[in-house]
């Protein structure tokens, strides 16, 4: 962790600043710590990377890091270290799991990654919006999205609430303006109006509450700040693309429950068939050339690898929500945004603003 970070953060119980502790530092970094707050509250820096989950959801911290709190047990304070998991959180954790095998899997940064990029942050039409911005990512993955972001941003917090933030941090760790928290969308450890721009991309609707989830992201945004995220679309019924869904959901039924390496194992030939009917000819009638009404087409120019990515993705994900044009406009009317910029494609790709000022074209 930067010494740095600690301007951004407060605790995410009672918002209060909180007091650095450090154990070890390691090329100018804190890689083990403590912050410690005024209520009683206390967050673990392991391995570089503030732990800040609080409540039910510290479990995961004791099962993924006991050989921390076995090292450091006479400074830490005394806490209960078997909460009650309530049932919500359980499907956090189990996403969370979900998603760290998935990053650890395919952890590869390849240079597709940025046309990726431009894809999702096309609604802002040019990364120069991002300049010397204090940016946040929430949902930050093996940190693909984080990296081009930096390019542009003057300081980027990235978030995810499970192991995967591990991968995005040594998928970065050359990035002198990136930080990563572990941490809930819920409660965010972070200050309101801090922020000039949020972006939150395939994250929103594995959640057990996305809109509720939403929200939390309009906190911490300045007056002037922007939000920007992608959700999965869903399909008008009677079309091929809503009957293929359908037949997806059949099997996520069953995949969803199968150990995530024996998934890794089944998904080779599901991503082998995806490519043979549908990538395979596309490329041979219409080569590189993309057609949005072709299933699958925006995988033509990625390697198998991504397919294959994508494929584990959309079976093993515990939670998959899907929304209307008008369904996801709503959120960000109902939050006050302005400005509001809507593009589809494989998803809904939406921008709003705080501030009626901002315009893009």
């Amino acid at each position: 962790m930067k010494t740095k970070l600690l301007n951004f953060l407060v605790c995410p119980v009672c918002k209060e600043r909180l007091d650095l502790k450090i154990f070890k530092e390691e090329n100018s970094e804190i890689k083990d710590g403590l912050l410690l707050c005024g209520c009683g509250q206390f967050f673990p820096i392991i391995n570089f990377i503030p732990r800040m989950l609080a409540g039910d959801l510290r479990n995961m911290l004791y099962s993924q890091f006991s050989s921390f709190f076995s090292e450091y047990k006479n400074f830490l304070p005394e806490e209960k270290k078997n909460f009650q998991i309530k049932e919500e959180s359980k499907k956090k954790e189990e996403t969370s799991v979900s998603f760290a095998y998935e990053w650890e899997k395919f952890s590869e940064m390849i240079k597709e990654w940025k046309e990726n990029f431009n894809f999702y942050f096309q609604p802002i039409e040019n990364n120069d919006y991002l300049r010397e911005k204090t940016v946040l990512e929430i949902g930050c993955g093996k940190g693909r999205h984080t990296f081009y972001a930096s390019k542009f941003a003057k300081e980027v917090v990235a978030v995810d609430l499970g192991k995967a933030v591990d991968v995005a941090f040594l998928n970065n760790k050359n990035s002198q303006n990136i930080h990563f928290i572990q941490a809930d969308i819920y409660n965010l450890p972070l200050k309101n109006n801090f922020f000039d721009f949020v972006f939150c991309i395939g994250v929103l609707h594995h959640l057990p509450t996305p809109e509720q989830g939403f929200k939390k992201l309009a906190n911490v945004l300045k007056p002037t700040g922007g939000i920007l995220i992608y959700v999965y679309h869903s399909f008008e019924k009677g079309t091929f693309k809503y009957y293929l869904l359908k037949f997806a959901n059949f099997f996520r039924y069953f995949t969803t429950k199968i150990p995530h390496k024996n998934l890794y194992i089944l998904c080779y030939p599901i991503a082998f068939l995806t490519y043979l009917i549908f990538i395979l000819p596309q490329k041979i009638f219409f080569g590189q050339h993309k057609k949005s009404n072709w299933p699958f087409s925006g995988y033509v120019g990625y390697p198998f690898s991504v397919i294959l990515n994508d494929t584990f993705d959309r079976f093993s994900a515990p939670i998959e929500n899907r929304y209307s044009k008008d369904q996801i406009l709503q959120w960000y009317q109902k939050a006050g945004l302005k400005n509001i910029k809507i593009l589809g494609g494989s998803g809904w790709r939406l921008f709003g603003s705080k501030n009626s000022d901002i315009i893009l074209k």
